[in-house]
């Protein structure tokens, strides 16, 4: 996540957008290119999941702002949805995955929430979420509290 004063209207510059993008959405997608041999190889159920973010969703923006962060969210939504799609008839499902507010080092005002949790609940949550997806599923956003966001 960009620092929040480069990642305005004013403020965003092209290195920082190529920056987030590289980590964002082109690094989850080409790591996923690369181990995909493996994933259609191995047993049922076959599952890959990217960590997005709910600023990702086009249709839940009511706050504006983190242009860089926020594209680069949605970019990858649609990269993996994009896969959901194709990998459909390989029986494999595609989530991309919100994890709510999660005290790391992305965003120290994290922190201060009431509602942010520590890093192992936000993934323990979410891994409860993705034991209970098939491919009647595939191709959704899910929030770590297990609700189907928008796009």
């Amino acid at each position: 996540m960009p620092n929040k004063h480069y990642d305005t209207l004013n403020g965003l510059t092209l290195e920082v957008a190529n920056h987030t993008f590289s980590i964002n959405t082109f690094g989850p997608f080409f790591l996923t290119q690369a181990i995909l041999p493996n994933v259609l190889a191995a047993d049922n159920p076959k599952h890959i999941a990217v960590m997005s973010s709910r600023v990702g969703s086009i249709g839940d923006n009511s706050s504006g702002g983190s242009y860089a962060y926020r594209a680069s969210k949605t970019a990858v939504n649609s990269l993996f949805k994009n896969m959901a799609i194709e990998l459909k008839e390989k029986n494999v499902v595609v989530s991309m995955l919100h994890p709510g507010f999660t005290k790391t080092g992305l965003d120290p005002d994290v922190w201060k929430m009431e509602e942010a949790v520590e890093a192992d609940e936000a993934a323990g949550k979410l891994w409860e979420v993705l034991k209970t997806k098939n491919i009647d599923h595939t191709g959704k956003f899910w929030h770590r509290e297990g609700m189907e966001l928008p796009w």
